[in-house]
């Protein structure tokens, strides 16, 4: 049985891990670009109101069982058990997880004519079959990532993970190809482009059992009776928290793909167009997915410091690294907020060759603050050992989503979805903020509050940032319209709209970043207290991009 690597290879195999899962993400996110521009408005739409059932199904099944499979093989691996040992553990969450798996494909397969009712499209019914035979893959899948990682093969893991998402989109390809020529239906596409979910779930499993295969030890797996299911209690236990925190994530889109569309079909719309205007809404979405999740890789990396300040007792480092992180976070989310309102007509045209609902991309680009700030609060509370926290939080942001939406959407359409987002998502995020101040002062390191920074690095950065924002909005608007002015008449309008938005987006991450930098956004003192922050302070004071302490 191998045993965990050295210390340094170790390092490099989470590293990997954490680079693989950021590239799959970032293929997820794109993917979903392509779809519409083939299939259209109304198959894109269908995509977005069914996958965020499979994500609930799929997280409900397998959620926190990886976790709790590495940990499980990691602490008896140190503890010097066999390899038999390891291999029941292994054996005891395929059980576990084979088991939930077929369950939650039964009931999404045998509740697919309901939930597209539900919806608001019975012809979803058709990719919501599509996707639940994931179900019966994934959850082993899952198992297998969980005993690769318990062994320390990060490497494994993170390829499996890549696998799955290429051969995913792969078929998304084959099958938007295929309906071309063969002018199927549009609840056709979405089925066919639904089912890439099932066949990347095989391809990783597929994957996962070559490398095990290649890999295995003879070695008699212990029978010890009961110990199956000891081992199957445990794992339940372990992952049962994690999977409580992250069905809620998926819960907030599955809200969404329940109401918006049935709500526009009740007010009027036939149930295609209203599943069009779901298309249009969601467009924004893949952009604001991306800002989120950058802040969420960002907040990760600086966990782990915030984490052992904490254990350490080094309490002022501590409040200090929270104050920073969070300051970071309403910053930078603002930035993204301001670009995504200013770029919105060129994005969408760029990403979707029209200006359809513009507006409504302008809206929920908005939401990209709170989600920047909901991404980072989040881990800061589990480092601060609020752990339910954060499922409270996004489960209020849910619950307040539904609400807003059946009052907005039947009166105001996909804007009223689109305001309500910005309402209940922005909401969470000052419950979030207010929730790590809480968590903060109970371990020991109170952030300042807002009338006593004023006079301090709180209050200058503030205002340091305020004065970024502005700097950044004056060079758009002015880029904007310069660059409008030359490429008139010049190139395609998708192309004028292509370029305009890339060194839009170019110029406003500049003006912003020079400018919160040159005004103090984050001083010498506070970069140096960041874990690693000690060489980028030098580094930025050697650009003059930092002043002086």
């Amino acid at each position: 049985m191998d045993r965990k690597p050295a210390g340094g290879f170790w390092k490099n195999g989470v590293m990997l891990m954490a680079g693989a899962a950021l590239l799959s993400k970032l293929i997820g996110v794109f993917q979903k670009i392509p779809l519409q521009n083939i299939a259209g408005d109304r198959v894109f739409g269908i995509y977005n109101a069914v996958y965020p059932f499979y994500q609930l199904a799929a997280v409900l099944a397998t959620a926190g069982l990886p976790t709790a499979v590495s940990l499980l093989i990691a602490e008896r691996l140190r503890s010097g058990e066999d390899a038999g040992g390891v291999r029941r553990t292994l054996y005891a969450a395929m059980l576990l997880l084979g088991c939930t798996g077929i369950i939650a494909f039964g009931l999404t397969w045998a509740g697919a004519d309901e939930l597209s009712r539900l919806i608001g499209d019975r012809e979803t019914s058709g990719a919501i079959r599509a996707v639940s035979t994931a179900l019966l893959f994934v959850p082993i899948v899952a198992a297998l990532r969980g005993y690769a990682q318990g062994l320390g093969r990060m490497a494994t893991s993170a390829m499996s993970q890549l696998v799955e998402q290429l051969v995913r989109v792969g078929v998304m390809v084959f099958v938007l190809w295929l309906s071309w020529s063969a002018g199927w239906g549009e609840a056709d596409i979405a089925a066919g482009v639904m089912s890439g979910s099932a066949c990347g779930g095989v391809a990783a499993l597929l994957f996962l059992a070559l490398i095990s295969w290649r890999r295995r030890r003879r070695t008699r797996m212990p029978k010890e009776r009961g110990a199956l299911r000891a081992d199957m209690k445990r794992l339940a236990v372990v992952a049962l928290p994690a999977a409580l925190g992250a069905v809620v994530v998926p819960a907030v889109g599955a809200v969404d793909a329940f109401t918006v569309p049935r709500l526009l079909h009740e007010s009027g719309m036939a149930e295609a167009e209203a599943m069009s205007a779901f298309g249009v809404y969601s467009r924004a979405q893949p952009l604001v997915q991306l800002v989120v999740m950058m802040a969420g890789a960002a907040a990760a990396a600086i966990v782990p410091g915030l984490a052992l300040a904490r254990m350490r007792g080094a309490y002022g480092q501590l409040s200090q690294q929270l104050a920073v992180t969070m300051r970071a976070a309403w910053g930078t989310g603002a930035a993204a907020c301001l670009g995504l309102v200013l770029l919105a007509e060129p994005l969408n045209v760029m990403l979707y060759s029209d200006s359809k609902g513009t507006l409504v991309f302008m809206l929920v680009g908005v939401t990209a603050l709170a989600g920047s700030v909901n991404a980072v609060a989040a881990p800061v509370l589990a480092s601060l050992g609020a752990v339910r926290a954060p499922a409270l939080l996004l489960l209020t942001a849910a619950l307040l989503k539904g609400g807003l939406n059946a009052v907005l959407v039947p009166a105001y359409g996909a804007e009223g979805a689109a305001a309500a987002g910005v309402a209940a998502l922005g909401a969470t995020a000052l419950l979030s903020a207010a929730a790590v101040h809480r968590a903060a002062a109970l371990s020991g390191a109170p952030i300042p509050a807002a009338r006593a920074a004023k006079a301090t690095a709180g209050g200058r950065s503030a205002a340091a940032v305020t004065l970024a924002l502005a700097v950044m909005a004056a060079a758009l608007l002015l880029f904007e319209r310069a660059l409008s002015a030359a490429l008139l008449g010049l190139l395609p309008p998708r192309a004028a709209a292509a370029a305009l938005a890339l060194t839009g987006v170019a110029v406003g991450a500049c003006a912003f970043g020079v400018a919160a930098l040159r005004g103090g956004a984050v001083s010498a003192r506070e970069w140096r207290a960041l874990p690693s922050g000690g060489e980028w302070a030098a580094r930025l004071r050697h650009w003059r991009l930092i002043p002086p302490d």
